[in-house]
């Protein structure tokens, strides 16, 4: 860097530095913005007011979006909370373990708009109709988890969790909610053909709640 430049940059910091100190300094010299000219992207020379016009305009345009975003959110998390209480209910009038499967198969592809469901249980004791078993270890196989903390997990079908369910369809994204401690006592899988319903990153309280109601009830029956 020459010492010319050196000498520009410790000046314009000193003014940056003032300004920064005394914001009150453009008011007391309102002349100096009207010919302030910065450069803009799309119109092209504009006045510091300006600018601060388009930048607020900007931040005005985003914040709508966002709270727009917010909005859907709420209301889609509203309707999954209905929903959820819809079964929770049904589950809890359930009279035995057979009723409680139906009730849990039958809510959740009326209202949660999946191509399959399909209920897993490690606990073959009495064989309940619609209901599928196999030991944990087979289903630690198949879908390649532990299931810590019974988090549910979602993400892309693959060719081993494809052999959780019966859909003619071609499944695209799957959510396992685990039963009990490490899906010890069984696991609900979905299937839906749209990719894009479940997802890796997407957040799972719902799912668990689906989960904690299914087991608690399956076990009191």
């Amino acid at each position: 860097m020459s010492k010319k430049a050196e000498e520009l940059e410790r000046m314009e910091g000193k003014i940056a530095s003032y300004l920064a100190k005394n914001p009150e300094f453009f008011e007391r010299h309102p002349e100096l913005l009207e010919n302030l000219k910065i450069d803009h992207k799309i119109y092209g020379s504009v006045s510091l007011v300006e600018r601060q016009i388009l930048n607020l305009r900007n931040r005005s345009h985003d914040l709508q979006e966002r709270l727009t975003d917010m909005l859907d959110n709420a209301q889609v998390n509203s309707d999954l909370l209905m929903k959820c209480s819809q079964l929770a209910v049904g589950v809890i009038r359930a009279e035995s373990r057979q009723q409680v499967a139906d009730t849990v198969l039958e809510e959740l592809r009326r209202h949660f708009d999946i191509d399959d469901c399909q209920l897993w249980l490690c606990d073959n004791d009495e064989d309940l109709q619609r209901v599928n078993y196999s030991d944990s270890d087979t289903l630690y196989k198949l879908t390649d988890q532990q299931f810590i903390h019974k988090d549910p997990v979602c993400g892309r079908i693959t060719e081993s969790i494809s052999q959780l369910f019966k859909s003619d369809k071609k499944l695209q994204s799957y959510a396992l909610i685990p039963l009990g401690d490490g899906a010890e006592d069984g696991l609900i899988a979905l299937g839906s053909s749209n990719v894009e319903l479940f997802t890796a990153d997407m957040g799972t309280l719902f799912l668990r709640f689906i989960g904690d109601i299914c087991e608690a009830c399956l076990a009191k029956k």
